[in-house]
């Protein structure tokens, strides 16, 4: 794929002094930028013009590319209750609902559609089993070390993104 073909699949922008970096990028195939692994920045919801942060204003996470196409993401609110009996099979109605609601995480297989620029996840595994087996189509953009993941028409409605930061 040429740099202008590459250039055209994503919506970029280049911060100043980040002129280098973004051209060694945009030499790369989308997978080859993808590759590797990804720590949580924002995440949000939106429906009908409302922003919802689901996992909180500092959300934390973890997001792992391999280059073999399997992954795994790790989203969690940064207030999620301890629970008192300090065993994970005793915890209290209201301890597990909010770790639920409050957590979520995914393995599976990845692959990337370079002609429209999207990521296609197919999940294996979910704490939400409803997403088990479920080929889930995301769009994404990258500048440098930053990149934007949304989930159109996301089962909790509307359309759910987040923004990852690469770790290095």
């Amino acid at each position: 794929m040429g740099i202008l073909t590459s250039a055209a699949a994503l919506v970029v922008v280049v911060p100043c002094g980040a002129q280098n970096s973004w051209a060694q990028e945009q030499g790369k195939e989308l997978r080859q930028q993808i590759v590797g692994a990804w720590s949580l920045a924002e995440q949000w919801v939106e429906q009908d013009g409302k922003k919802t942060q689901r996992f909180g204003a500092n959300p934390k996470g973890i997001s792992i590319y391999e280059v073999n196409g399997r992954f795994a993401s790790i989203l969690l609110r940064p207030d999620l209750p301890r629970i008192a009996s300090n065993n994970v099979m005793t915890g209290t109605v209201d301890e597990n609902k909010a770790i639920v609601q409050g957590s979520t995480a995914i393995y599976g297989r990845w692959s990337v559609n370079e002609q429209d620029g999207s990521v296609s996840a197919k999940i294996d595994g979910s704490t939400y089993p409803n997403w088990d087996g479920l080929d889930q189509k995301r769009t994404v953009s990258i500048s440098g070390d930053e990149m934007k993941l949304c989930v159109p028409g996301a089962q909790i409605g509307g359309t759910a993104c987040a923004v990852w930061k690469r770790v290095k």
